[in-house]
């Protein structure tokens, strides 16, 4: 029988500032079902040693598995785990952020229809969802060992992501024509750097906010390119004056200011940001912020982009891309055989360039297979999930008041 793959494009990028915050919203709502937990032996009814022979058996019972997907790739994922187990994946390909904002409004109203969510969202993950119990951890114990801390606690990590920025190969065969931050303020690159609009993608919000609160490095790195002390524009001089959460200016507000004033071109795809970087036969090449995973869609004779690596203070920022079980998830075995799935041979289809396996073999295979290096070498700025929440009305009232 043909398996039936459901991928839906459930929402439009087009997120503005008040659903931007919305998933920030209810704060207090706890949700819990006791009875629910027990039987899908989550939470505090876990058990120590997980018999994956009745999960297996009880999950083929319930024959479907119901996963939003901050990744299209899951439609490759579908038709081999329902070959392997006879159980079909309906999947739903929706940002992290929206994601949960659609969760959280169903499962307020009693619908109780997805099982997985898979989503890189950290700061609202663990910040809301999580202590609001509206999504349990699960960890399968036959890779538990291959995993640090971190990536089993608070929440499974199945990889580590990252937005980078890029230029084109092809055109500057001597490398990269910048080597600073700093550089996509000059006038050369006006109007000639990409990215999603950080008012309508949660990550590339999160991005620009890591850079933010990161000031101390790029104010060195101002000093190293300019040569000189940082000084600040009267507008975010302003800016800083009219906002109560800000204290002092700081050099990353002043590059955001530059930035934005050189016209970076928002592009709701990601993909059409790596191509319209790496398209081969164009004259003068923009750069672009993307997914490090991106790397994949290199064509030769089309398409020739790559990040770089070397520019200061950090080429880009990682985070980490979680699966958990969705509370009252009508299919909860099922969940956990497809989230273990995803970890083992379910990992294929993001088993690329740029996506790093938080399972430590395969990352050390991926590191020799695509000569890149360690994950942990890279020199990526980390997101921090608690500073990046608690400083996101803060962050939104500056980019309105700067842009």
């Amino acid at each position: 029988m043909k398996t039936e793959i459901k991928i839906k494009k459930a929402f439009k990028r087009g997120l503005t500032i008040a659903a931007m915050s919305a998933c920030m919203l209810s704060g207090s709502n706890t949700f819990a079902d006791d009875a629910w937990l027990k039987s899908a032996g989550l939470g505090p009814y876990t058990p120590v040693k997980q018999d994956w022979a009745a999960i297996e058996k009880a999950a083929k019972a319930e024959g479907k598995v119901v996963i939003y997907s901050v990744s299209s790739r899951i439609a490759k994922l579908a038709p081999k785990f329902k070959e392997k187990y006879g159980i079909e994946v309906e999947g739903y390909d929706i940002p992290s952020d929206l994601q949960l904002e659609k969760f959280r409004r169903e499962h307020k109203a009693g619908v109780y229809s997805v099982d997985v969510l898979y989503n890189a969202e950290a700061p609202m993950l663990l910040n809301e969802a999580l202590p609001d119990k509206l999504v349990w951890n699960f960890v399968p114990d036959n890779i538990a060992g291959e995993l640090s801390a971190s990536e089993k606690e608070p929440l499974l990590v199945q990889r580590h992501s990252s937005r980078v920025v890029y230029y084109n190969t092809a055109l500057n065969p001597n490398g990269p024509p910048i080597d600073s931050l700093w550089d996509l303020t000059r006038e050369e690159w006006k109007g000639r750097t990409l990215l999603p609009s950080p008012l309508e993608d949660g990550l590339s919000a999160n991005f620009m906010q890591t850079i933010l609160l990161n000031s101390d490095a790029m104010e060195a790195a101002y000093k190293e390119e300019f040569g000189k002390d940082i000084e600040y524009s009267k507008a975010v001089l302003k800016a800083v004056k009219k906002n109560p959460l800000i204290e002092k200016p700081t050099a990353s507000m002043e590059w955001l200011h530059r930035f934005l004033n050189n016209e970076p071109v928002f592009q709701g795809s990601t993909t059409k940001i790596f191509k319209n970087v790496g398209d081969v036969k164009q004259d003068k090449a923009p750069i672009g912020i993307t997914t490090f995973s991106k790397m994949r869609k290199n064509k030769k004779d089309v398409y020739a982009a790559e990040p770089i690596y070397n520019l200061k203070p950090a080429f880009g920022v990682s985070y980490p891309t979680s699966l958990m079980v969705a509370d009252m998830a009508p299919h909860p075995n099922a969940a956990k055989l497809l989230i273990r799935y995803m970890m083992e041979e379910g990992f294929k289809p993001w088993d690329e360039p740029g996506d790093y396996a938080a399972r430590a073999p395969v990352e050390a295979r991926q590191v020799k297979d695509y000569g890149l290096p360690a994950f942990n070498d890279l020199g990526l700025i980390p997101l921090d999930p608690d500073q990046v929440y608690s400083s996101k009305y803060g962050f939104l009232a500056l980019y309105l008041s700067l842009n």
